[in-house]
């Protein structure tokens, strides 16, 4: 048996090659991460009668510069495993290789290879990929649509901070937006007619907005405590920032309308023909929740073979100091997905409207001494472990089987 360890990085991937003994097939040597060179690699291979048979390649989760050497390397027929970074380190350590060169990194690989002690990581399938790549960027989008929102708060405090009061409570209604990306600020409405005003509001179709309405707040726009400093560049800035929130939702909107197409059923007649299904029948768990939880875990939940894996893969334990004297307040470690992080913790605070056992949890944990957002994250992690073993299982919610009656 050979054993191809492979040290991957942008631009250049370093090879070595390791047999049975232990000893180095050839020199190691580097190839560009391009498809040229991936032939040459091919083509070295089978100089070498390095066959898919008789070869073993690994390589480590670095980034996504992996994927690529992956894919390739699988569709030409041989086995490759994808290695935690953290266990190759631990194998340098037990190696006593305190050095790190591409050359060492490479060797390390392949003799972990030929240790038999490899632990493959989860690399997931297209679908679950897919999912993942939407997850993420929706999580992301979500975010930046969230920071520019504050901003037109902050800055529609300073240009009108009397619009709470009129039909433009919410910024972000299709009117609002509407309204203030043509009159952004107090001094615009206050030039601004009521036929104006009328004939945007017209234009929106189930806007409800009337004449009585419309007077109103050009009135207060006209007796607004707004000084009418820097009108013109705060006015476009918040017609930019309400352009960018547009341009977010139409964006989320396809990332959802994707994500909905591959969780939801393949027929009528089969209702719960997609992944996870089940899992819809927790109280407070709904389709973003379930997708963000299939793209860390898989269809089957796979990555995972327990629930105290997934916690540590999300984060949600304490990081904790102690020094000496010194004991710093422990707080949430933070590792892992954010996206899947926040996905749960988002679960966990509509179940405390929706799922009468977790509102019941959430209250033990306040009664105990929590504050409401360690109590909220107990949460998110009986969510966490009930969501991956009823993956595994596919049986529906059955609280009397997971809390258990004072």
């Amino acid at each position: 048996m050979f054993y191809l360890g492979i040290d991957v990085s942008k631009k250049t991937h370093r090879f070595v090659i390791l047999d049975n003994e232990g000893e180095k097939v050839t020199k190691p040597f580097s190839l560009q991460n391009t498809q040229e060179d991936f032939q040459k690699l091919l083509k070295r291979l089978k100089e070498l009668n390095l066959s898919p048979e008789n070869t073993l390649a690994g390589l480590e989760a670095t980034g996504s510069f992996w994927e690529n050497l992956y894919s390739f390397l699988s569709e030409a027929g041989y086995k490759v495993i994808v290695i935690n970074p953290h266990q190759t380190n631990k194998f340098r350590e037990a190696l006593r290789k305190k050095a790190k060169t591409d050359d060492i990194d490479a060797l390390v690989i392949a003799g972990l290879l030929r240790s038999g002690d490899t632990a493959a990581s989860y690399v997931p399938e297209e679908q679950v990929q897919t999912l993942r790549e939407l997850t993420k960027t929706r999580y992301e989008f979500v975010k930046d649509r969230k920071n520019y929102q504050r901003q037109v708060y902050a800055l529609l405090e300073i240009v009108f901070p009397e619009y709470p009061k009129t039909a433009l409570g919410n910024p972000f209604a299709i009117g609002s937006t509407a309204i203030f990306k043509r009159f952004p600020t107090a001094r615009h409405l206050a030039s601004a007619k009521v036929k104006q005003i009328e004939k945007i509001v017209r234009s929106i179709q189930g806007n409800n907005c009337n004449i009585k309405e419309i007077k109103y707040l050009l009135e207060l726009a006209r007796s607004s405590i707004y000084s009418g400093r820097a009108a013109e560049a705060r006015g476009l800035t918040i017609k930019m920032l309400l352009e960018n929130i547009q341009m977010l939702n139409n964006h989320i909107a396809q990332l959802e309308k994707q994500m909905e197409e591959i969780l939801s059923p393949s027929s009528p007649d089969d209702v719960d023909s997609f992944p996870g299904a089940n899992l819809l029948s927790i109280p407070g768990v709904g389709k973003k929740t379930l997708a963000a939880l299939l793209s860390a875990v898989g269809f089957e939940g796979k990555a995972f073979d327990s629930g105290t894996k997934l916690i540590g893969h999300i984060g949600f334990f304490p990081k904790i100091y102690e020094s000496g004297e010194t004991r710093r307040a422990n707080r949430i470690s933070r590792r892992g997905p954010r996206y899947l992080r926040w996905a749960l913790y988002m679960a966990a605070v509509a179940s405390l409207k929706h799922n009468p056992e977790m509102r019941a949890l959430y209250h033990k944990k306040v009664s105990q001494g929590k504050t409401s957002k360690q109590a909220l994250i107990a949460v998110a992690k009986k969510l966490a472990h009930l969501m991956l073993s009823m993956l595994k299982t596919g049986e529906s919610y059955k609280p009397e089987r997971v809390f258990v009656a004072p």
